[in-house]
């Protein structure tokens, strides 16, 4: 949908994350893994098409400080927190010069996790700061490379993603920077800045919002 890879789901406690999620939806979480370089570990979740969801939290086994881990530490409910867009490596010099001509840090990080079943996943990232002017509106890319995607190997789950739905009230600043790096969907004005995911679920329609 609309070129996006997966979302992001975040919390501040990965078991607490995991229990809400499951509240809300009815839906089990499957095993993800440790990064080792970012401080952080996570759960995933299969919906009905290649998209699937990362429920992501500190890893509180880990000494390692990121500008993610950061804000994680200080989220105090869990909320929508990124989306990530597929990519290639040959477009991140020009998606990098693009945030920077509108003052955003960024970064392209090699990044890897271990699988439960002791696979390593190697991947390109390209990471806006964590604290930016865009937010979640500033999305990360990434580029799998030759590693198996996580949605191929996640076990199925009674999830569908129904609809991804934006609003703000800078339409015409957000679908500049949108056009320059290569992503679009829909946007609306809205008063406050606003980025929901509509699921598909056991216990009904269930929105996700940042």
């Amino acid at each position: 949908m609309y070129n996006i890879d997966h979302f992001m789901l975040a919390g501040n406690n990965l078991d607490s994350l995991s229990q809400y999620f499951t509240d809300l939806t009815g839906i089990a979480v499957a095993n993800g893994g440790i990064h080792p370089d970012l401080g952080t570990h996570n759960k995933l979740v299969a919906t009905s098409s290649d998209l699937y969801l990362e429920l992501i939290a500190p890893n509180p086994a880990s000494d390692t400080r990121t500008g993610l881990r950061d804000v994680l530490e200080q989220m105090a409910q869990p909320h929508l927190h990124r989306f990530i867009v597929q990519g290639h490596e040959d477009h991140f010099p020009a998606i990098l010069n693009a945030y920077q001509r509108v003052g955003i840090a960024a970064e392209v990080k090699h990044l890897s996790r271990q699988t439960a079943s002791g696979e390593t996943l190697r991947w390109q990232l390209l990471m806006p700061a964590a604290v930016n002017e865009y937010g979640m509106f500033a999305p990360l890319f990434i580029d799998w490379g030759a590693a198996t995607h996580p949605a191929r190997t996640l076990p199925s789950a009674p999830c569908s993603v129904v609809a991804c739905t934006a609003g703000h009230p800078e339409i015409q600043k957000v679908q500049a920077l949108w056009d320059e790096i290569g992503f679009n969907m829909p946007l609306e004005f809205a008063a406050e800045p606003y980025f929901m995911v509509t699921l598909d679920t056991p216990k009904g329609l269930v929105n996700l919002r940042a």
